[in-house]
């Protein structure tokens, strides 16, 4: 119940926190592109090509402001964007991003594609659904 409520938290204002995020990107702000980013892109067969497109193309559906001891106070966001996978194909792909004013940069911290998890988001990807710490095995 509690990670649902966070989550009801974090989707308030999101056209809002897609601008402010979207203005960031047309500073040049740096964007850290994580090692551990790297090895999801790899174990999940996303390329980096398709994680800059979806960066580039994408929308904040969650958002949350906490203040660390070590950064000050962090943002973070869930993005949702779409990676072209062949002619008039696209898959949907959520990267998680952070962002601290003291260290000016956005950072991708992972990334993953919500489809291989459909049961815990709606049709759009756009809204969690599911809470259940356990997840049924996904049939190939």
């Amino acid at each position: 119940m509690q990670r649902r409520k966070q989550w009801t938290k974090g989707t308030q204002n999101l056209e809002y926190q897609t601008e402010r995020l979207q203005k960031k990107l047309e500073q040049n702000i740096p964007i850290i592109w994580t090692k551990h980013l790297d090895d999801r892109e790899i174990m999940r067969n996303i390329s980096s090509l398709q994680s800059a497109e979806a960066l580039k193309n994408g929308y904040c559906i969650w958002y949350n402001q906490t203040s660390e001891p070590q950064y000050g106070s962090v943002e973070k966001w869930i993005w949702l964007g779409y990676a072209k996978t062949g002619p008039k194909t696209y898959k949907p792909l959520h990267l998680v991003l952070s962002y601290s004013k003291d260290s000016d940069r956005i950072i991708v911290l992972t990334v993953y594609d919500p489809s291989v998890l459909y049961w815990m988001w709606n049709k759009t990807f756009e809204k969690r659904i599911c809470w259940h710490k356990e997840h049924p095995i996904i049939e190939a």
